[in-house]
């Protein structure tokens, strides 16, 4: 009951009485849960509160909910994630929300698989680390990588994070490897590495990883899903790599996964950052008779087209014949 009421009035957005109700039933000794916090954790995010995280973090240890709960430590470090992407902060802010997510973690997880990354970055000892930890869940050790992915690497750290993460993934490290269960880590380190010049190549590489994983692991490496393929794509037409964004669609079809909505506006918005109307526009037909609806993503992407007339021209001749597949 108690939390439905909260979460009744999260989704309210009253999060002053979400509040006063949680500080009520804790005032009256009434039982908080995993649940309990983590929806009270909503209030923090929907007000981009890090110091409420914390004082969250301080309830749930004086009620006993901390340290042994990877559940709730992977909602709070995963909070502060959020609520510093939502921040429009510099790298020095960004870098210290980090360093927040890192601290709370240590305090209740082993810090050693985030060691054998790299992505410890308490040299001077800041990260107080408590008597009592447990072995975090992948679910936790991908939010702390995706932390740093996000928040704090520059394109040669992520790079670099990359191939070591790769080579323990090929050791069968016995935390590690299991993240590569889902294509979520494959995936942000595809978003960071693929938006630069100098480090997109990398694209294939990650790509060849997931399709052809190393033989020494025992774990089930994620296949690339069309969201992973349509980063890739992305990538591609953004740094004017056409042939090469084309070659990534056939690949794509030949590993029997469709192109969808996303997908398919890559595609018609990187011909015509290209002034490829024509090619555009047979790309919108293809997505039509997909089954796939124009929308404004789709419409704001033929709007790059320089040349109205030309865009116009296209439209005209391609509605004249039969559509290419």
């Amino acid at each position: 009951m108690l939390n439905a009421m909260i979460l009744n009035a999260v989704e309210a957005c009253d999060y002053q009485t979400a509040q006063a109700m949680f500080e009520t039933a804790r005032a009256h000794g009434i039982r908080r849960d995993t649940i309990t916090y983590s929806t009270l954790l909503k209030v923090a995010l929907q007000s981009s509160d890090a110091n409420l995280v914390e004082k969250i973090m301080q309830m749930a240890e004086e009620d006993g909910a901390l340290p042994r709960n990877n559940q709730l430590v992977f909602c709070l470090v995963g909070t502060i994630l959020q609520i510093a992407q939502a921040e429009e902060t510099g790298i020095v802010s960004s870098a210290s929300r980090y360093k927040t997510m890192l601290q709370f973690y240590a305090r209740y997880c082993d810090i050693r698989p985030l060691q054998d990354l790299g992505i410890v970055l308490n040299a001077n000892g800041e990260t107080k680390v408590t008597n009592v930890v447990s072995q975090p869940s992948p679910q936790l050790l991908s939010v702390m990588i995706l932390g740093y992915i996000r928040l704090f690497g520059r394109n040669r750290e992520v790079k670099e994070l990359y191939y070591r993460y790769q080579s323990l993934i090929a050791q069968d490290h016995h935390l590690i490897a299991s993240t590569a269960e889902t294509e979520h880590l494959a995936n942000a380190f595809l978003l960071c590495l693929g938006r630069s010049k100098t480090t997109f190549t990398m694209c294939p590489v990650i790509l060849r990883d997931m399709l052809e994983p190393p033989v020494s692991t025992t774990v089930k490496v994620a296949k690339p899903t069309v969201q992973t393929w349509s980063i890739v794509l992305r990538s591609y037409f953004f740094n004017n790599q056409r042939a090469a964004g084309e070659k990534i669609l056939q690949m794509m079809r030949a590993n029997s996964v469709k192109p969808d909505q996303v997908t398919m506006n890559t595609i018609i918005s990187g011909y015509a950052k290209m002034q490829d109307a024509s090619a555009a526009v047979n790309a919108m037909q293809q997505m039509e008779a997909a089954g796939l609806q124009v929308d404004s993503y789709t419409l704001k992407g033929l709007t790059r087209i320089v040349n109205r007339d030309e865009l116009l021209d296209a439209l005209r001749k391609v509605a004249a014949k039969p559509i290419e597949t």
